[in-house]
């Protein structure tokens, strides 16, 4: 019989928390409750930049004034909105190198000019990221700084001063996507690029990753004049967002509970990535990859003579889900070797028999 057969298909694809990481009745108690009291509001039409209470709650969180917050429907989608104002076909846009893959597809989309700047263990290649800025400056850079999407590394705060002050030099927009910065398991915090250069910076996060994806939460922080202008797309496109799961969030917050969930998804995700390093080194010694310290992805690079055309059947038949690589990278040649694997949907029994069998597919 084949192994698909026999044994469990083990997905490593998607970047996803698993079913018993949401806090679903304290959503269903918050739901109800904000129905409850803000009925009126949240299940009206509503225009953005989205529910006022909540827009508040997020501006002392980040000790900023509500001007400087905008929610949507996923920050993804504020991603797009914000590519379709700031970009224009033909302009010049630098990007980490492997990139998450969506905005890989927004950019291309908007029909920019993709300058990926190739990363290293700390972050992006200075040297060759200021070769290429005064070649040509961009208008944007978008960058996941914290436990990056797909490598899981995170920028050094050498490097982030130095983002920062080439952003004010050269007059352009860092997009800096956050949604995993909360979820640190070792280690100590670095300073936001936002942080540093508040006037130039795009925040983006969501509560994703912290509650659960299917409430599409998105929101960015950055200046009130960029908030208003993609308020303006915002109501241009949809009027409002969805209001309901605001609300709910809004609730859930105000009851105190964002910080206690966060800490249970730490202890619940920090032994899921130490399974995953150390079956890593127990089966694949010859490969190279990333030693995050908090996030959902590990990056393997693996050894020549490896590609994806044939390794991805191989792992069809030996019942393991990958994702290609290649749509990481702008040009998809460069990730013929690249595998990301997520950790936090598995357990740690799960994640050692997904990289012993992975082990003997790999030249």
């Amino acid at each position: 019989m084949t192994t698909l057969q026999t044994e469990k298909i083990i997905n490593l694809t998607r970047g996803v928390p698993p079913a018993e990481a949401f806090p679903t009745e304290d959503l269903i108690a918050c739901e109800e409750a904000a129905l409850r009291k803000y009925g009126n509001i949240l299940l009206q039409y509503a225009q953005a930049p989205g529910f006022v209470p909540m827009r508040e709650w997020l501006a002392n969180h980040y000790d900023l004034k509500p001007g400087n917050i905008f929610m949507g429907n996923s920050s993804l989608e504020i991603l797009n909105f914000i590519t379709q104002l700031v970009i224009k076909p033909g302009d010049t846009v630098f990007a980490e190198s492997p990139t998450y893959d969506r905005t890989n597809t927004l950019l291309k989309r908007a029909c920019a000019k993709i300058v990926d700047i190739p990363m290293e263990k700390d972050g992006m290649d200075m040297e060759i990221f200021e070769k290429e800025l005064k070649k040509n400056p961009p208008v944007m850079l978008y960058i996941v700084a914290d436990f990056q999407n797909p490598m899981g590394s995170s920028t050094s705060a050498v490097k982030r001063h130095q983002l920062a002050k080439w952003a004010e030099q050269y007059d352009f927009w860092i997009v800096e996507d956050a949604p995993y910065r909360p979820l640190r398991y070792m280690g100590k915090d670095e300073p936001t690029i936002m942080s540093l250069s508040p006037e130039k910076v795009l925040h983006l996060s969501s509560f994703s990753k912290l509650l659960a994806p299917g409430i599409r939460f998105g929101y960015m922080v950055g200046p009130d004049s960029f908030v208003k202008k993609v308020t303006a797309w915002a109501v241009d496109t949809y009027i409002g967002p969805v209001m309901p799961t605001q609300g709910m969030v809004y609730e859930y917050c105000t009851r105190d509970l964002l910080g206690k969930n966060i800490e249970k998804l730490k202890n619940l995700y920090k032994p899921r990535l130490e399974a995953l390093l150390q079956a890593l080194e127990k089966y694949l010694p010859r490969a190279d990859w990333t030693k995050p310290e908090g996030g959902f992805f590990v990056s393997v690079f693996l050894p020549d003579g490896n590609d994806m055309d044939t390794l991805i059947p191989k792992a069809d038949r030996a019942g393991l889900k990958l994702t290609d690589g290649r749509g990481f990278f702008i040009n998809p040649g460069d990730g013929e070797r690249f595998l990301r694997i997520p950790f936090c949907s598995l357990n740690p029994q799960e994640l050692d028999n997904a990289i012993e069998r992975l082990a003997p597919l790999i030249n």
